[in-house]
């Protein structure tokens, strides 16, 4: 703060939080920090003293993780059954948070009438319990000054006064987060028929099921905390219930005659899923305890809404699968498919399917190879699938009423009604509707057509194995919510197929394993995938509103999906002389950042935007290492993104610069610490300020940096028992301990200047895990 108020020409002790600053100047008549001191209360009642509180500290903390699992299973001639069930339990690392779950399987199945008809079924029951972190709770532990107590003298919760900024105490928001729980039960499963008429011919049918019903309750209580303050004691109490089934019949016909092999398979398909949300809220309680605290409790204000929606879709499809010689492969799909998504005129769209295969190993020519090559098989293929992922509702004009019960009248918001009457909120109003959504009755399925060219091979005995592929990918007609533009009015949004896009690449993967007569084996396996992208076409409209990256300055078209345009930084004006030889740049000066003229124009402006961020990474790739020593074994799975730009403008605006946000009493990043002033003129962060006369929180390449990132994912070491000694006693007939870790080591680029390039911003950490373990087999 210091810094900011000397370099703006400012009193530094003018500050409005009371830091006292001891300064002057050096002989060079360049000013120095001789020492501050903090005020010794923040309130004029002396109940909160200054302190130096590590807010994410106080939110955070290690977590243990329990999971158990056990399974029965048995099988004979006439049928089959496995049941198992599992425990597991993680202590969140903010604190009062935490997950639970029980959940049990069972399989069966069962022939009759000879083996002429099986029936069987699967079914998985789940029971989730979550205390769930609040929202925004890593920001705000970040952006809370330290300075504000936990507790003030007294032992309530510190806060902010003063001039400080309007910031909850993080650790009173996690403790009062304690009590929000939910509920998640689901069932999830089908049962089967299979029925085998004659030779070669089967039919079979499927009927799936997908259940689930949530409950959760959540509490506010009245606190206080510096200036911060409400006496609003309320509950909301939330039912969501989901239904899906499927059922399906499929007809399938194996023949085989000499070298001639194939099957054919028809069916059809039904889905259906309704979903349906109530939301009960009831203000003003006497007694704040979650067993108490029932909407019929409470006396004060009370709402009630909710709402449901669902979908439905058919499909027809079959498919020929036919091979000669085992060398001569070809396979060809089609579906129909009908979603309820679209309007009648477009609801149903056929999507086909091609693929060829050669095994190139089985022929006579490469005979005399055969002592290496032990199976090389190159494969081509081509296909469209359909894409309906869009709402529910999205071909409907949408009207809602929004009646603005409660206290929204307190501030004259009476939402969709009307006070006809005058009654200035005093009695029941009329109520009207607005509008909420455009419909389309002309959308339909999004189309993916892609081809691909493959090579599946394993050499020298299968030591050696790995397959390679490149596609070419081109989507057509791509669903999307477009904003409305002004003179369609409220409720302009509507869904719309909006252009088209190409994705084109590689993939392989290469493995080597191999045993010794010493008891040592090992498996190793890289892969690497590479692809690039690129918007084709997209509608004026589209393109103007930025809707798939751009700003409607530059066209989207041509380039990646979601890259963005900014400005390029320039490093940072060191002198007046930069300044002058410089473009016209509104807000200029020593130790700002400097933008460059691209078009030449003599003057910084939005024509000197260009490309600068791109999310599609050079190359994803990923390495699995598996070893074995008799009994010992060890696997480490790394996983690496290289060349990808990561957005640091949320974090950088915090962590570089005093005023960037708006708001200059929260907490800052230790690399103000290293911002340009005459004392540090190699810094390349901007000096610092209490203004942002440079408006240097606009996009620029200052804020991307590259987000290339190697981690160890997970490494496992184990130890098998050997069968020797088990004890027959207890019937164990295998028993085995490992140790485990997740996310144990990072490895990135030495200029990224945030914590996690694949979590940078202020998303939920991704926590290093440890666990022990045993497996134990009857």
């Amino acid at each position: 703060m210091w810094q900011a108020y000397v370099n703006d020409g400012i009193n530094p002790n003018s500050n409005g939080i009371n830091y006292l600053y001891n300064w002057g100047y050096n002989a060079g008549n360049v000013p120095v920090l001789n020492s501050m001191a903090l005020p010794k209360y923040l309130d004029a009642n002396h109940t909160m003293a200054a302190a130096d509180t590590d807010w994410f500290k106080e939110i955070t903390r290690t977590s243990a993780i329990q999971q158990y699992n056990v399974s029965v299973s048995n099988g004979g001639e006439k049928g089959n059954s496995f049941f198992s069930a599992g425990y597991y339990h993680n202590d969140g690392i903010i604190k009062y948070t935490n997950f639970e779950r029980f959940s049990a399987r069972m399989n069966t199945d069962y022939k009759l009438i000879g083996d002429a008809l099986t029936i069987g079924e699967n079914f998985t029951l789940n029971r989730t319990d979550e205390v769930a972190a609040p929202a925004n709770i890593i920001s705000d532990a970040i952006d809370m000054p330290s300075i504000i107590p936990l507790h003030t003298l007294s032992g309530g919760w510190g806060g902010p006064e003063g001039n400080l900024p309007d910031r909850n105490n993080p650790a009173r928001v996690v403790y009062d987060n304690r009590d929000n729980k939910y509920v998640y039960w689901r069932l999830l499963g089908n049962a089967f028929v299979d029925l085998k008429l004659f030779k070669g011919l089967n039919i079979r049918s499927n009927f799936g099921l997908d259940y689930a019903n949530k409950e959760q309750r959540n509490f506010t209580y009245p606190y206080e905390n510096g200036y911060k303050s409400s006496d609003v004691s309320a509950v909301s109490l939330v039912q969501e219930h989901w239904t899906r089934w499927m059922w399906n019949a499929l007809a399938t016909y194996n023949m085989e005659k000499g070298k001639h092999r194939g099957d054919a398979m028809a069916g059809v398909e039904l889905n259906n899923e309704d979903y349906t949300t109530f939301t009960a809220y009831k203000e003003g309680f006497s007694i704040l305890t979650p067993d108490y605290m029932w909407p019929d409790a409470g006396t004060g204000d009370s709402q009630t809404y909710g709402n449901g929606d669902g979908y439905s879709l058919v499909s027809y499809f079959g498919k020929v699968n036919y091979s000669y010689d085992n060398k001569y492969l070809a396979s060809f799909t089609i579906r129909d498919d009908g979603s309820s998504r679209f309007g009648i005129n477009n609801r149903y769209a056929v999507f086909p399917s091609v693929s060829l295969g050669w095994r190139i190993s089985e022929e006579p020519f490469l005979k005399r190879t055969a002592n290496f090559m032990d199976d090389v098989k190159l494969r081509a293929s081509w296909g469209q699938t359909g894409n309906q992922s869009i709402s529910n509702n999205a071909r409907y004009t949408i009207y809602v009423s929004n009646y603005g019960a409660g206290s929204a009248y307190a501030g004259g918001n009476y939402g969709t009604s009307y006070d006809l009457s005058g009654t200035n909120g005093g009695g029941t109003l009329s109520s009207g509707f607005k509008r909420n959504q455009l419909g389309n009755d002309n959308i339909r399925w999004e189309t993916t057509t892609q081809t691909n060219l493959g090579i599946d091979y394993s050499l020298f005995k299968q030591s050696l194995y790995g397959s390679a592929d490149i596609f070419y990918k081109k989507t057509t007609n791509i669903l999307t919510l477009l904003s409305g533009i002004a003179t369609l009015g409220e409720g302009g949004d509507k869904y719309v197929n909006a252009g088209s896009m190409q994705n084109k690449g590689f993939e392989f993967n290469i493995g080597y394993r191999q045993k010794t007569s010493g008891g040592f084996d090992y498996d190793i396996n890289l892969n690497l995938s590479c692809y690039r992208n690129k918007v084709l076409s997209v509608p004026e409209t589209v393109a103007s509103a930025g809707t798939f990256g751009g700003n409607g300055v530059k066209s989207i078209v041509g380039r990646p999906i979601y890259s963005e345009v900014g400005y390029v930084a320039d490093g940072l004006f060191k002198s007046q002389e930069d300044i002058i030889n410089h473009a016209s740049q509104e807000g200029a000066g020593i130790g700002r950042i400097r933008y460059k003229d691209l078009d030449n124009n003599g003057k910084i402006d939005e024509k000197d935007q260009t490309w600068i961020y791109n999310p599609t990474p050079d190359f994803s790739y990923g390495l699995n290492m598996n070893f074995g020593y008799k009994s010992f074994d060890l696997s480490l799975f790394w996983q690496g993104v290289q060349g990808v730009d990561v957005n640091m403008l949320a974090i950088k605006k915090q962590t570089d610069f005093w005023s960037a946000n708006n708001v200059n009493y929260l907490n800052k990043g230790r690399r103000v610490l290293d911002a340009w002033n005459v004392n540090n003129p190699d810094s390349d962060i901007p000096a610092l300020t209490t203004t942002d006369s440079n408006n240097e929180k606009r996009l620029s390449s200052y804020y991307i940096e590259n987000g290339s990132f190697l981690k160890l994912r997970n490494a496992q070491i184990g130890y098998k028992v050997p069968a020797k000694l088990l004890s027959e006693k207890l019937k164990i007939s295998s028993l085995r301990f490992y140790l485990s870790g997740q996310n144990l080591l990072t490895i990135k680029s030495k200029k990224f200047s945030g914590v996690d390039p694949e979590n940078p911003v202020y998303g939920y950490p991704i926590p290093l895990n440890l666990t022990f373990g045993l497996n134990v087999i009857f």
